[in-house]
């Protein structure tokens, strides 16, 4: 299926073959149009909303093509998105205000991109599973390769910074990746599936592979990139054991010393690296004051406070349930109405039921993965399994998960992988490549 046509019967092919060919490359150039968007922004400062008219058309697409194949699947997808505009679309009536209600329906495409793009992969399987197979690797590595690119592109200077300090002076570097936050959650999926194909294909690589996941960890600079950077260098080969990862075996003492080492020359050094930033002041005045918690969520905890007193104590069932927005949380908290912790804000913003929508899908797929994790036959699925795992945490550490517009496609194209699994189960050794 889907091969390349002669000009003589191309006109007998069916257009359905072409959207086919647009949606896998729209997927696989995604993230360079996410550069090319705060390109002009950063640089020109205009927004020319390049990602929002990029994607989407894709997720309509997305959706007309799960329909021709899994029709069922169409619903509820659907479904999912007629639900979690309830709230928001009864805020609209009752505070007539558009832009809310755009922003709103754009977080609501966000939740489910990464849905429509594993259920648009698992419909096209049955018909197609070489060249699904064959277009999430592709998708996956020139999303990579792109996100490598712009990490190069901050090395040598240029983009945007990822703090600035009270001096004035920067701290990290994110490229042309404007939304700073989205890309820690990002460098998760991506790294996390180049170290496992490195690991898995070219191991006498992976240390190099490694040096430069963490150089770009700390080129960033934030903490969730730090943090991945390090916890997916030394996860990705436990994982990778399959069925002796809960055995204790020679790898994980191999790997336990480094880690240790490496630890401990944190520990010393993290006084100097924390004053260099200009930041260990004021973490140690937040540490006095608010403890580990404190630092780990940066102020969210009163930000999560603030939000739910609005859901429990200013809003009625129906709002409980069906949400009210980011609209009818501006009403109550006009200067900053995101807790920036995902199940705190979706759970005001779009109510009991769209949090019991996104728990759904992100546990969906870490049980999908953990149920491959012991096989022998396994590909991917401890990869899928550490960066669903690792991407749950974050969503309720530092946010911008759930809803993240840079983030959605690849957490989408790293779950789709699941699908090679079932391609595999009966065989007795893993033998596909990444």
């Amino acid at each position: 299926m889907f091969v390349a046509v002669d000009k003589k019967v191309q006109e007998h092919v069916p257009i359905i073959m072409y959207l086919h060919y647009i949606t896998v490359w729209m997927l696989s150039a995604y993230l360079l149009i996410d550069i090319m968007s705060g390109f002009f922004v950063i640089q020109f400062g205009v927004d020319l909303k390049l990602s929002l008219l990029y994607k989407m058309p894709l997720f309509v697409l997305l959706m007309l093509l799960i329909s021709r194949y899994q029709f069922k699947l169409f619903i509820l997808l659907l479904f999912s998105i007629l639900l979690l505009l309830i709230g928001p679309t009864a805020e609209l009536f009752r505070r007539p205000i558009v832009s809310f209600f755009a922003v709103d329906f754009g977080y609501v495409i966000k939740i489910l991109m990464p849905v429509a793009v594993f259920l648009y992969f698992y419909s096209l399987f049955k018909y197609a599973p070489d060249f699904t197979e064959k277009w999430i690797k592709i998708a996956l590595w020139s999303n990579f390769s792109f996100l490598l690119i712009n990490l190069g592109f901050a090395a040598l200077g240029f983009g945007r910074s990822s703090y600035v300090l009270s001096n004035d002076e920067t701290v990290g570097a994110n490229g042309f990746i404007y939304a700073a936050n989205e890309l820690g959650p990002t460098f998760i999926v991506l790294f996390g599936f180049a170290l496992y194909a490195v690991w898995n294909n070219y191991k006498k690589y992976y240390l190099l592979m490694s040096v430069l996941t963490l150089f770009c960890g700390v080129l960033v600079a934030t903490k969730t990139a730090m943090v991945a950077a390090f916890l997916l260098v030394f996860l990705i080969p436990l994982f990778s054991e399959r069925n002796h990862f809960f055995r204790f075996t020679w790898l994980k003492l191999k790997i336990f010393f480094p880690a240790i080492i490496m630890i401990i020359m944190l520990i010393i050094f993290i006084v100097d690296f924390l004053e260099a930033l200009g930041l260990y002041d004021k973490l140690l005045w937040v540490f006095s004051q608010k403890g580990v918690l404190g630092i780990l969520w940066s102020g969210r905890d009163e930000y999560s406070k603030n939000l739910l007193d609005v859901y429990l104590y200013q809003s009625n069932l129906f709002q409980q349930i069906f949400g009210q927005g980011s609209g009818g949380v501006a009403e109550h908290l006009p200067v900053k109405y995101s807790a920036e912790v995902d199940a705190v804000d979706t759970f005001v913003w779009f109510g009991f039921s769209g949090l019991l929508i996104c728990f759904s899908i992100n546990f969906y797929f870490i049980t999908q993965s953990a149920k491959f994790l012991l096989k022998k036959s396994s590909c991917v699925a401890p990869c899928v399994l550490l960066v669903n795992l690792l991407l749950l945490f974050l969503s309720q550490i530092s946010g911008h998960v759930w809803m993240s517009g840079t983030l959605g496609i690849s957490f989408g194209l790293i779950n789709a992988l699941l699908l090679i699994e079932y391609k595999n189960k009966g065989e007795k050794l893993c033998t596909h490549s990444l």
